[in-house]
């Protein structure tokens, strides 16, 4: 699972996190709970930062990606 974690601009980061393959499970919150069907999700999240950082509509934003155990 995994985890994003944005004050703003939500819908746009589930639009990216789905772009990238991910299924949107739930909202809570801040934060945004995606199921990630290729496994590894560390590496999944790691690579989904650095995209969502190059961004130019989302870089100012505080966020954090994050793998989480189920």
């Amino acid at each position: 699972m995994i985890i994003i974690n944005a004050p703003l601009k939500q819908e746009l980061f589930q639009k990216y996190a789905e772009g990238e393959g991910l299924i949107f499970i739930k909202k809570s919150g801040m934060k945004l709970f995606f199921d990630n069907p290729e496994g590894e999700d560390g590496k999944k999240a790691e690579a989904l930062k650095k995209k969502l950082k190059g961004e130019r509509e989302l870089a100012a934003i505080y966020f954090s990606v994050q793998a989480q155990q189920a």
